[in-house]
């Protein structure tokens, strides 16, 4: 986790419906790549740029005695604790950042996970580093991150297109990397670990609120897009509604970036 205020998606209290929305979204492909790897039979796991915390309550819910959420934002870890207890679940919160990986209680994990955190980075390679120290000897590290470009409609929207290139300029102008998903294997080789596993996965979207993700998505990143003149306050607001009138309209199919998933583990 970088500081938050690099990222190129607004995140605090007020990102909290967006990133419900998100986590509907990326689950069944995120449950999926956790039981494929064994990921959810550790006793204790890591989610690395927790956000909302969903990952952590779900490794809690499939037997986690000890389902730890890190993320750099004290509000957004709060927001996480307060669901989590909503939920009636055992999963916990802390506020960190990957320099705090591997040392006091951020140590020994059976698994450390992180989802969309390393394309907010320069390089994953620093990251997957700090990762790998947190695991235990033998245990797993897994990463899921975007090519953003992927991004596709049928039919076409030119709204969507022009959405996706602003993502990819914003992002690239404060230095994140919206492109991160084809590095993943080899950062993650290089920083040491074995048996490095690789897939692929596109979520596809078909029902109007889930669609709406790219308008929600718009909205939060106005504020880089508009720093480095990318677009005007016009323009954004005439994507965002483009976009939420598109999402209505029957018989549209779009999908959200393509994910690329990575595991590897700590030598033993």
């Amino acid at each position: 986790m970088a500081d938050d205020a690099t990222y190129v998606i607004r995140s605090g209290v007020g990102a909290l419906e967006r990133l419900e929305l998100i986590a509907r979204l990326c689950a069944p492909a995120t449950l999926a790549f956790l039981t494929r790897t064994g990921a959810l039979g550790g006793p204790r796991f890591l989610d690395v740029g927790c956000g909302i915390g969903d990952v952590a309550v779900r490794a809690a819910a499939a037997g986690a005695t000890d389902a730890v959420g890190v993320d750099v934002n004290a509000e957004v870890v709060a927001g996480a604790a307060a669901r989590a207890a909503r939920l009636g679940s055992t999963a916990r919160y802390v506020t960190g950042t990957f320099a705090d990986l591997g040392a006091g209680d951020l140590t020994g994990f059976d698994v450390v996970y992180a989802r969309c955190v390393l394309s907010h980075l320069p390089e994953p390679g620093p990251a997957v580093a700090a990762m790998l120290r947190a695991v235990r000897p033998g245990g797993l590290v897994l990463v899921e991150d975007v090519e953003v470009a992927a991004v596709w409609s049928a039919p076409v929207e030119p709204a969507l297109v022009r959405h996706v290139e602003l993502y990819v300029a914003a992002a690239r102008a404060i230095g994140a990397r919206p492109d991160v998903g084809p590095d993943l294997a080899g950062a993650l080789r290089a920083a040491g670990a074995e048996a490095v596993e690789v897939d692929v996965v596109q979520p596809v979207l078909r029902d109007p609120a889930d669609l709406r993700i790219h308008a929600r998505t718009m909205e939060a990143i106005a504020d880089p897009v508009l720093a480095h003149g990318l677009a005007t306050t016009a323009e954004i607001d005439d994507l965002v509604a483009r976009l939420d009138a598109w999402a209505d309209e029957p018989g549209v199919v779009a999908t959200l970036p393509r994910f690329v998933q990575v595991a590897g583990r700590r030598p033993a």
